[in-house]
């Protein structure tokens, strides 16, 4: 008995989670939306959870931080600059970026030669995700590089898109399924 109600329960939690991920797609945070620098640096991006920047700016600075945890993948971690902020950058001065942007799918011999990020406009387009855990100190490493990084800061994770809408769907179906097939078949079993 108690297993079932278990099972049912964890069944529950997956459905909700896939039929929130599935409305929050069409309708809701998870749609795909489009800022411009300037707005992610005066407003920000809200509760938006997919965005694009068309006229974003890299200084080419980044920040390689291995995890430390065995299995993680390291990142690389970068401002994303408004043209006037990378102006600002190239004399340098210190800036405060709105946003950073993270990735661990990269070249990692670009790491030692140095040239994993090319400065100049960029498109951005990812999810907004914390930095993993495990990569905690990469923070203070930037701003050691002279970016005023404030708490208000947010992180995209830079190629990334939100989880393709039939797998929330099949999040959502196959524990209902599970759930309700199991119930019949104890239900008929105790007829």
């Amino acid at each position: 008995m108690i297993v079932r109600i278990i099972i049912v329960l964890v069944c529950v939690v997956f459905f909700i989670n896939g039929c929130n991920s599935l409305v929050s797609q069409f309708f809701g945070t998870h749609k795909l939306r489009s800022f411009s620098m300037e707005q992610v640096q005066q407003e920000g991006v809200g509760d938006a959870d997919y965005i694009e920047i068309p006229d974003a700016y890299l200084s080419g600075e980044y920040v390689h931080q291995p995890s430390q945890y065995e299995g993680e993948p390291p990142i690389l971690l970068y401002a994303v600059l408004t043209a006037q902020q990378l102006e600002r950058r190239q004399n340098d001065e210190p800036v405060t970026p709105a946003l950073l942007a993270w990735t661990a799918d990269f070249h990692h011999p670009c790491v030692e030669e140095g040239n994993c990020l090319e400065p100049g406009p960029v498109k951005i387009r990812g999810v907004m995700r914390d930095i993993p855990e495990a990569n905690d100190g990469v923070m203070q490493k930037l701003r050691g590089k002279g970016y005023e990084i404030g708490p208000a800061v947010r992180t995209v994770n830079q190629g990334q898109a939100p989880i393709a809408w039939y797998w929330n769907a099949l999040m959502m179906l196959a524990p209902l399924a599970l759930a309700l097939g199991m119930e019949a078949y104890y239900f008929k079993k105790n007829r």
